[in-house]
């Protein structure tokens, strides 16, 4: 049930989920508490200019954004809140939307605009179409790596605060109003203090790693073509609309861009192009997953003079879910004839604005984001018989072992989930506190034993509705026990500490065995996927499971009937409709009933309705 359901390789897509990367060629730190915010302009809706100097005397919440970062959007409602409580207070949200397209945010604000009437909306006019990207004040003043990214300076100018990213209980915000000199609930606040703390002793630990361990610039694989084999053939439209293939460029060094709609590394492609011309590379720039009136409006954008081939693919946008029915023959059509699907099968989607370097041979070199990417083409033209000059020359030659593709993880042995009937199996966790806790302790309960890790993006987003049950249902004898498995005790112990006051009435308990295989959930309850969750009964037997979860479902509310707990019928209706929805996904026909989809809302998802996370510029490069 990929679908919605999540394993320890999709931690990076959670992460992704609360933060876009925009990573640039060199990282200068973020701008932070105690530095004066640099002044720049950015333009309204109806093209009027804006500066940060405009609000002087002013506390002034900056917020860069883009309308294909989800995070970003997600945090408008709380934005908007938080500026219409404190307008009187002298406070101001100015919403930059950068790593964009001017159309792109034209359009979103006039359709999303009136919703958030409290916060001014402009647009950085080093957008991604313009030669002066790179100078948007997001990367080149404010050195943001990722967004959504807010800086809070105070009415003397001075930067109180910087956050990167959004979660759905997120008070950092109102923390660094507090630190700007706003009043705001004594509570709140040092709930967000407490996040800041959490967050900037993570970063350490990140900066710690990342010092030890530099990641790569470049990966030896394009999906599941490796380093060293032939680069799958296909064919893009291009500008003029004549059709040309990857092996008809063969003889020289190419660097394809993928990319969709706004979302094409055209300028990292001709500075690359521009940079080792001398060595006969070309640069194709392939914008996939796109309808063809984008690629007529990107063609348009482009300079006459430009050296850089530009390509789409016939196959058009990836059909994605309609209202009330789920089309897979229409996906599984496209799969067939979709550029992209030459290197990546089953459900996955690279990151985009991704590059792959394919030799003069036709054969894969390798691929690389926006970030390193001298780094990434020296070496790999090296490692193709380039004779580079010094000036191209990597600073780090990597060795034979850096073009191994990386071993793939051993998969665990099956286990068969416990099935209900079953007596549940007892076993000992430990508490926060470090006392010990078994399943036996809650015999006479009604005990919906939660396995969840704090890595698990679904796990995190069903956190909430666990903690509904658990406070709407305890006046019936219900208890949730949310034992956290496959995971690092130091780790849950963090979790935990900061989330606490969000979830009083779950009951969190650590597995000791952590990630070995003997951990009680994959053992004893054959869990091989995460959120698991069982209802025991009164008796101590295992009398319904759910497996996943989708923001919204209330599927556990419905299996808690199995132990005889009384739930509204209105709840059990919903219930009957979520079920469909995943039947219809699993069995590849319609729901039985006219329904809305839901968005899938975290861990390895079908690659549908939203847009694949990227790693590099643009879409991923700020």
């Amino acid at each position: 049930m990929t679908s919605i359901r999540t394993s320890r390789a999709s931690r990076f897509a959670v992460l992704a989920s609360l933060v876009f990367p925009l990573c640039a060629q060199d990282e200068p730190k973020l701008l932070a508490q105690g530095i004066k915010a640099p002044d720049f302009v950015s333009t309204t809706l109806d093209g009027r200019e804006v500066r940060v100097s405009d609000y002087a005397g002013k506390v002034v919440v900056i917020d860069f954004w883009a309308t294909w970062c989800g995070p970003c959007i997600a945090s408008f409602p709380h934005l908007q809140e938080v500026a219409a409580a404190h307008a009187s207070h002298d406070v101001v949200v100015l919403a930059v939307c950068t790593s964009d397209s001017r159309s792109k945010f034209e359009e979103w604000v006039k359709k999303n605009g009136a919703t958030y009437p409290n916060l001014v909306f402009t647009c950085d006019p080093n957008d991604r179409s313009s030669k002066t990207f790179e100078q948007r004040a997001s990367q080149a003043l404010y050195h943001v790596q990722g967004i959504p990214t807010k800086f809070i300076v105070g009415k003397d100018g001075v930067i109180t605060l910087a956050m990167v990213g959004h979660t759905e209980d997120d008070a950092r915000l109102e923390a660094g109003l507090a630190r700007a000199g706003i009043a705001v609930d004594p509570a709140t606040q040092k709930r967000g203090e407490q996040q800041v703390a959490d967050a900037e002793k993570r970063e350490a630990e990140e900066q710690k790693k990342r010092a030890a361990n530099p990641p790569p610039s470049f990966y030896p694989q394009f999906g599941s073509i490796a380093h060293g084999q032939d680069a799958p053939d296909f064919t893009l439209v291009g500008a003029d609309g004549a059709e040309f293939s990857l092996s008809s460029l063969r003889g020289k060094p190419i660097v394809v861009g993928y990319g969709w709609s706004d979302v094409v590394p055209v300028a990292l492609l001709e500075e690359i192009q521009s940079t080792y011309a001398s060595y006969g590379v070309q640069c194709v720039a392939a914008q996939v997953q796109t309808e063809r009136a984008e690629f007529d409006v990107l063609v348009a954008k482009l300079d006459a003079g430009r050296k850089i081939r530009v390509g789409w693919d016939k196959a058009g946008k990836m059909p994605s879910l309609q209202e009330g029915e789920i089309d897979n023959d229409a996906r599984k059509e496209w799969s067939k004839v979709a550029v992209i699907r030459r290197y990546f099968q089953g459900n996955m989607l690279p990151a985009m604005p991704t590059m792959m370097v394919v030799g003069a041979d036709g054969k894969l070199l390798g691929s690389f984001g926006s970030k390193h990417w001298k780094e990434a083409m020296g070496n790999l033209l090296l490692k193709s018989g380039v004779p580079l000059a010094p000036a191209h020359m990597p600073k780090v030659i990597a060795g034979p072992d850096a073009f191994q593709p990386p071993k793939p993880r051993v998969a665990e042995a099956k286990v068969e989930l416990l099935k209900p009937g079953a007596m549940a199996p007892d076993f000992a966790m430990t508490m926060r506190d470090g006392k010990q806790v078994k399943l036996s302790d809650l015999r006479g309960k009604i005990v919906v034993l939660d396995f969840w890790a704090t890595w698990c993006g679904p796990c995190v987003i069903a956190m909430p509705h666990v903690q509904h049950i658990a406070d709407h249902y305890k006046d019936q004898g219900v208890v949730v026990l949310a034992s956290c498995t496959s995971d690092e005790r130091a780790k849950f112990d963090a979790w935990v500490d900061g989330k606490t006051q969000d979830f009083p009435d779950v009951m969190f308990a650590f597995d000791p065995l952590e990630k070995s295989a003997d951990r009680a959930s994959r053992k004893l309850y054959g869990v091989s996927g995460i959120p698991q969750q069982f209802v025991i009964d009164k008796d101590g037997k295992v009398v319904a499971e759910v497996s996943g979860y989708k923001k919204g479902e209330v599927l556990l509310d419905a299996a808690l009937t199995k132990a005889g707990v009384r739930v509204d019928e209105a709840i059990l209706e919903k219930a009957k409709q979520d079920q469909a929805l995943r039947d219809a996904v699993r069995s590849d026909t319609k729901p039985a009933i006219p329904m809305k989809p839901m968005v899938p809302s975290g861990g390895m998802v079908p690659a549908t309705p939203t847009k694949p996370v990227a790693p590099g510029d643009g879409s991923k490069k700020d």
